[in-house]
């Protein structure tokens, strides 16, 4: 059967999955980039701060003067300087005048008093516990790209110049903060300013649904690859604006647990030949309210990107598979993805070491 090739898995992607098979085609497949909404940058501007607040904590661990932030650039950095408030504010500051700068949306006084309101609470909460400079920092920010050596995790594709790629399925992404509770034990954090909701079933994260949150078994599984000298690890989803922080403990079998997962979401993906549309006629809230697909045109047209891909694939299927042509015409937007070749039909998009064919 001819499939989908997918090479690598992020919690972003694995979850996008469940909200909706389009979007995440038009996503991960077609690698054409969903643009952000004003919530989710000022997540992203609450998020730089807390960052930098660890960076802050390394530093000063390791006896450094200074670190070099992405966004902020070089930063000078000492004991007292770090445990003001007067240095939060100026990241805050910084932060939000470096991401307003770049943003395609119109920002009023009360989106920044939002991005300071949010920032102290989850500095105050509970007397600072979870303020990264009352932590031993590990990591903050560690980026992960872990191989899954299990036979079913194997790929061997066939390139359109002949050529063989081949290796394993990949999990990827990065991890808000990592801090050492004691000997042995690390606790992961990630924080959360968007509300604590299933957006792919609309009901409410619980302890119990967080117990199987395929986000946090991915982290957890991450960490103890990364970490191995840690035999216990805590993971914590801090809800900023929708409950405070939910603290889970994993172990070993928890590791199993989320390789089911995964060996199941990977042959679910790659034996996917025609995404299904949360609405077909794109009418469902979600599609008028989170989609970006939706409510955005395909360049050139009056269709939306959605309904656009959505033609093609059903014009140019024969038994629901897409063909070259179609593939080809789509995968222009993204020069960082590859197409999969085999018995002469292009099926998918995949991003393979950057390089472009």
């Amino acid at each position: 059967m001819e499939i989908v090739y997918v090479t690598y898995i992020r919690s972003s992607s694995y979850n996008n999955y469940d909200f909706c098979q389009q979007q995440y085609f038009i996503n991960y497949v077609l690698g054409y980039p969903s643009g952000s909404s004003k919530k989710a940058e000022m997540g992203t501007i609450v998020h730089k701060v807390m960052e930098c607040l660890a960076r802050s904590k390394k530093a000063v661990q390791d006896n450094k003067k200074s670190y070099k932030d992405d966004a902020l650039g070089r930063i000078r950095i000492t004991k007292d300087k770090m445990l003001s408030s007067k240095y939060v504010d100026s990241l805050i500051d910084k932060s939000y005048e470096h991401y307003v700068s770049e943003s395609s949306h119109k920002y009023a006084p009360r989106d920044y008093r939002d991005c300071v309101k949010w920032s102290h609470a989850a500095l105050e909460f509970n007397k600072g516990q979870f303020d990264p400079r009352n932590r031993n920092v590990i990591a903050p920010e560690p980026h992960f790209d872990i191989e899954i050596r299990e036979p079913w995790a194997r790929y061997d594709y066939t390139m359109p110049d002949g050529s063989e790629v081949n290796g394993y399925l990949a999990i990827k992404g990065t991890i808000d903060l990592v801090t050492e509770v004691s000997e042995g034990v690390m606790e992961a954090v990630d924080w959360k300013t968007g509300r604590r909701i299933d957006w792919a079933s609309g009901e409410e994260k619980t302890y119990e649904k967080l117990s199987v949150d395929p986000q946090l078994l991915l982290y957890y599984y991450a960490i103890s690859k990364i970490f191995p000298d840690y035999n216990q690890a805590i993971m914590s989803i801090f809800y900023i604006r929708d409950g405070g922080p939910y603290s889970l403990c994993f172990d070993e079998s928890d590791q199993k647990m989320f390789l089911d997962m995964l060996r199941t979401r990977f042959s679910q993906i790659k034996n996917n030949t025609k995404p299904r549309l949360i609405s077909k006629n794109r009418s469902h809230w979600k599609c008028q309210k989170l989609c970006d697909y939706c409510k955005n045109n395909w360049e050139g047209t009056d269709k939306s990107i959605c309904q656009y891909v959505q033609e093609k694939v059903e014009k140019k299927s024969t038994k629901n598979l897409i063909l070259k042509k179609v593939l080809k015409e789509l995968w222009i937007r993204s020069k960082h993805f590859v197409l999969i070749q085999k018995a002469d039909v292009y099926f998918g998009l995949q991003e393979l070491n950057h390089q472009n064919y």
